[in-house]
């Protein structure tokens, strides 16, 4: 199962899917987020939320952790940058008219865990982020960040690769984080499931979390229905002409 598709000709595309299960009114639907995109994709999410489901379970680590700001600094650093001519997500929840949960770390929470992290990710971390951070600032392209970005249900060998290289801090970022989200999951499907017609619970998380998701989902009996596809960049930012397009020097 795809979650984020990156393609040549599309960009990148994002998979919203519908979890269902016989004989009851309630469905899950899966919005995996890459947190640097084109406006127009946050603006289609939004809409979809508003149109088309009754609950939202969002991400978001809490304010007052210095850790999650370092992290989160890679990809803000980023936005609205001109070559680029992306934006961080910026999803207004509260404006949305659906009610919201938010079962994430809070700033405390993470700072501590970040605080019991070996000193060799932390230094990771402190170095290699704000690096790569510079160097997609002076020489990155939406092709170069694109390759990093397709996520499917089976971690890649890059995606194990990074794990290894950093163990607490996937085990921080990752893993303890997915055990909130699926523990509320359990927890609205067995509040909501005899509930009389039809109720959609819509989950906005990053990708990499839609792994546990989806399998939490599938433990509960529910399976893959259909899945829309929404295009979270394209390669190359719009009004670039492509080489050997016509009236374009060779």
């Amino acid at each position: 199962m795809q979650f984020i598709e990156v393609t040549g000709l599309a960009g990148v595309r994002s998979a919203v899917i519908r979890f269902e299960r016989p004989g009851t009114g309630l469905a899950f639907r899966l919005f995996p987020m890459v947190h640097l995109g084109e406006a127009a994709f946050y603006r289609e999410v939004a809409a979809r939320l508003r149109r088309c489901c009754d609950l939202v379970v969002a991400e978001g680590i809490g304010e007052g952790s210095a850790g999650a700001d370092a992290l989160v600094a890679s990809y803000r650093r980023l936005d609205g940058h001109e070559r680029l001519g992306l934006v961080v997500q910026d999803i207004d929840f509260d404006s949305l008219g659906v009610p919201v949960v938010c079962p994430d770390m809070s700033g405390p929470q993470f700072q501590d865990g970040f605080r019991r992290l070996p000193l060799r990710e932390r230094a990771l971390v402190a170095t290699l982020v704000p690096a790569m951070t510079a160097g997609m600032r002076l020489l990155g392209t939406r092709r170069w960040l694109a390759r990093h970005l397709a996520v499917e249900d089976l971690m890649s060998e890059g995606g194990e690769a990074a794990a290894d290289l950093w163990p607490g801090l996937d085990d921080l970022v990752l893993r303890r984080r997915d055990r909130l989200l699926t523990d509320t999951l359990t927890g609205l499907e067995g509040a909501y499931r005899g509930r009389t017609g039809a109720f959609t619970v819509a989950v906005v998380y990053g990708a990499g979390h839609m792994r546990a998701a989806s399998e939490a989902l599938a433990g509960l009996g529910y399976h893959a229905a259909d899945a829309e596809w929404i295009t979270v960049f394209t390669v190359e930012p719009p009004g670039r002409p492509r080489p050997g397009a016509r009236g374009e020097s060779r």
